[in-house]
């Protein structure tokens, strides 16, 4: 029997001693092309690729030939380069006793699956609230799913939801970028780069595209994809005749055969055997509403000892509000029979839920909301869904419908008293901040936490136990905690929004949310102005400074800088002064002025020094590792590294142990030794990875392909520097992103000088990115490369 590529692979690289994530590394590919590689995924495996992976086990030339015949000679079964992410599955729950709306569906179903499509095909389904939209797109989409193998997403763009405003389209590419499978970090800041991304990810994939609750076009039209082969369903009350494209279908109230199936489904068929008039006249009291109907018969099905003609007399004497149309008129009547009908503790949680200023919950929030135990909030939420005041689109995440929420605040506002909404909302803040409080630690272990009690502890919270579940969390929570700074500063609760802020900050940042961590600490800002907590001022200061500088807000990361310099030496905060002192050093060093930086790192060390701090004496550490390096001090350069590795290693802290590796790589090459140096290099990429940190990510394969350079591999090192040229680019990093083109440069030099001058001069132009002496090299490279002046002359 022939020899398979996937084991000749997987048996040299046992040989060597090496992980798939060294292999990968020291091959200039990534781990998971290697991981299909060895499982025998896919296509046959590219051959430069597999050159790549021979020269990186070191092998023989024989065990070279054989290694390349098993690949050209293996069926097709291996593939260099995995297919779409697929199996993305977002879609809400179908809900089970859907009926009706057959020539509907058989209209969504002929034009998203008639093929041959020249272009996206997008069905806008328009109707009055409560006539099942959302319910009747959802079916469509589950019923369709197998037309779309790569993925369905869903997003609820809160158009005309009650105490919300739209969500803007930026927000909605973020999501929907993060459900494919971009990480946050590579997201862009600004809508149109964000829609092209979209449109980009998502180019050749068979994805069906879910936006619920459209306000008007103009929402819509930067989520669309680009590709032929995906289908967008389209919710929204309003009729969007301006979206190119757009095929519409309108929904009226269910028919009245279609309302009575619904009726006697949900309230089950024997409820009517003797009576079975009855059922066309509560499908007439609900005004053939499916959310109407859903409702009403509901209590029906859970009244044992009701008769049909009780659910009648109980419909007609629900007193509609006034001024309403005639569909919130019958969803009014079923609300008031539903909400009358439960008992005290679930009307009390019900009403409770419209303070949340979130988009949905879990049982841990409705607690604290109702001030319950978990267990008694969660029944509650399940029994709410039973009777369709709820609804239940994920797991232990619950919701309100638009209209409902609009009842549950009027009767919130009606019955309880303002002392006790007040309180319901402090304890709801209260716990999403005790869970990050909790949470922080773990994330970001070593960096300082400013202390403040939480007034209110939390009955239970969720599971945030070690780093991976923290992260989770808070992935979850992402959009509910900004509401919640965002709301805390629309009531004046200056305490919370400030603390919220500082808590979360380093969240910010490791996931990319940079425009998130601008708004969220400007608010802050503005709170700790009005407070007598000048400490809590100078934090929020040194944290909006980075995240300025993040979001190329230069000027004001600058100025906010020197704000916070000065306010931490007034009232002699050493920590914050060691911070500002080493941001501006690196600043110093970038710009080629070495001694100043040298000085600034070291008057930061004896500030960390004095106050024991580890993880501000590793920062300041490998900070002037850095400086030293760049002098050509490389023994000074990796006895700093190494001390900053123990003191990272020592606190736990993944993310300075990666910038630390990556450091001391560097300096193995600086020093010709480059099997240390990519090594150190691939340690630091894969905890960068697992930590999800793409900001480093983009810095560690620079530092990469700097190596592969030195050591003659222009092609790994070519490779290297596009990754981290796309990373850097979609994360707007400015620096990375002019050493990036600055490696392509070098790296295409002798093979395309053209490409590698369009490269040294786009890195020439990100002015006071490279360092001075970086760029006057850079310079001099560029012309011995051929015609044309350098940018600006």
């Amino acid at each position: 029997m022939p020899e398979r590529f996937d084991t000749v692979l997987r048996t040299f690289r046992r040989r060597a001693g090496l992980t798939q994530e060294e292999l990968a590394e020291r091959a200039g590919l990534s781990a998971r092309t290697i991981r299909a590689l060895e499982r025998g995924q896919g296509r046959t495996p590219r051959m430069a690729s597999v050159r790549e992976v021979a020269k990186a086990l070191g092998l023989g030339v024989d065990d070279q030939r054989r290694l390349l015949s098993t690949a050209a000679a293996d069926e097709p079964e291996a593939s260099a380069e995995p297919g779409p992410l697929g199996r993305r599955r977002y879609l809400p729950y179908d809900i089970p006793d859907f009926t009706g709306r057959t020539s509907e569906l058989d209209r969504l179903a002929e034009l998203v699956g008639g093929g041959g499509a020249s272009a996206v095909v997008v069905s806008a389904i328009d109707g009055m609230a409560g006539v099942g939209k959302t319910t009747l797109a959802v079916h469509a989409a589950h019923l369709m799913a197998g037309r779309f193998p790569d993925g369905q997403f869903y997003c609820d763009l809160h158009g005309f939801t009650p105490g919300h405003a739209p969500m803007d389209p930026a927000s909605a590419l973020e999501a929907l970028l993060r459900m494919a499978g971009v990480d946050g970090t590579r997201i862009p800041h600004t809508l149109q780069e964000r829609s092209a991304l979209w449109r980009t990810t998502l180019s050749g994939w068979r994805a069906l595209v879910l936006l619920d609750n459209a306000a008007d076009a103009e929402q819509v039209r930067p989520l669309l994809p680009g590709s032929a082969s995906c289908a967008v369903l389209v919710t929204s009350r309003r009729r969007l005749l301006s979206l190119e494209g757009a095929v519409p279908l309108s929904l009226d109230v269910l028919p009245e055969a279609e309302a009575c199936a619904l009726v006697t489904l949900v309230a089950g068929r024997h409820r009517f055997t003797d009576t079975p008039e009855a059922v066309a006249e509560i499908a007439e009291l609900c005004g053939c509403l499916p959310l109407a109907i859903r409702m009403a018969a509901a209590r029906l099905a859970h009244r044992p000892a009701w008769r049909a003609e009780d659910l009648i007399a109980e419909l007609r004497v629900g007193s509609p509000r006034s001024g309403r149309g005639g569909d919130e008129q019958a969803v009014s009547a079923a609300f008031t029979l539903s909400y009358a009908r439960l008992s005290p503790g679930h009307q009390r949680l019900f009403r409770l839920l419209g303070l949340h200023p979130g988009a949905d919950l879990d049982p841990y929030a409705a607690a604290a909301l109702a001030g319950t135990d978990v267990a008694t909030a969660r029944q509650r939420l399940e029994d709410l869904v039973d009777v369709h005041l709820l609804e239940q689109y994920e797991p232990h995440r619950y919701q309100l419908h638009d209209l409902l929420r609009r009842h549950t605040l009027e009767v919130l506002h009606e019955i309880e008293p303002p002392a006790q909404r007040e309180e319901a909302e402090l304890r709801l803040l209260d716990h999403y901040l005790h869970t990050a409080l909790k949470a922080r630690p773990l994330v970001a272990p070593g960096q300082r936490l400013l202390a403040f009690e939480v007034a209110r502890q939390p009955a239970g919270t969720p599971d945030v136990s070690d780093r991976a579940a923290a992260l989770a969390w808070y992935e979850a929570e992402h959009t509910n905690l900004v509401e919640m700074i965002k709301h805390a500063a629309a009531q004046g609760r200056s305490e919370h929004v400030w603390r919220y802020a500082h808590v979360l900050q380093h969240f910010f940042d490791i996931r990319g949310r940079t425009l998130d961590w601008v708004h969220t600490h400007e608010l802050a800002l503005a709170a700790t102005e009005h407070l007598d907590d000048r400490l809590a001022h100078a934090e929020t200061l040194i944290s909006l400074a980075v995240a300025c500088w993040y979001a190329g807000r230069y000027e004001d990361a600058f100025h906010r800088g020197l704000e916070a310099l000065a306010l931490c030496r007034e009232i002699d905060d050493a920590w914050g002064e060691a911070v500002i002192l080493t941001n501006f050093g690196i600043a110093q060093g970038t710009l080629g002025q070495s001694e100043e930086a040298i000085d600034l790192h070291q008057q930061a060390l004896a500030l960390y020094s004095g106050i024991d701090a580890p993880w501000g004496e590793a920062l300041s550490l490998t900070s002037l590792g850095t400086v030293y390096a760049r002098l050509g001090r490389v023994a000074e350069a990796l006895d700093h590294h190494r001390r900053a590795l123990d003191r990272y290693r020592g606190i736990g802290d993944p993310w300075g142990e990666a910038l630390t590796l990556t450091n001391i790589g560097t300096g193995y090459r600086q020093l010709g030794q480059f099997g240390e140096a990519v090594g150190h290099h691939a340690r630091a990429l894969c905890l960068s990875r697992r930590m999800g940190d793409r900001r480093a990510e983009s810095e560690v394969l620079n530092d990469l392909g700097a190596t592969y350079h030195a050591a003659g591999r222009r092609e790994a090192a070519r490779r290297r520097h596009q990754q981290a040229l796309d990373i850097a680019g979609a994360i707007d990093n400015s620096p990375q992103i002019a050493r990036a083109h600055q490696g392509m440069a070098y790296a295409l030099a002798p093979e395309d000088p053209a490409a590698a001058r369009d490269h040294a001069r786009q890195a020439l132009a990100a002015q006071g990115e490279l360092s001075a002496p970086e760029a006057a090299q850079l310079t001099t490279f560029l012309d011995t490369l051929a015609p044309g002046p350098p940018p600006g002359h």
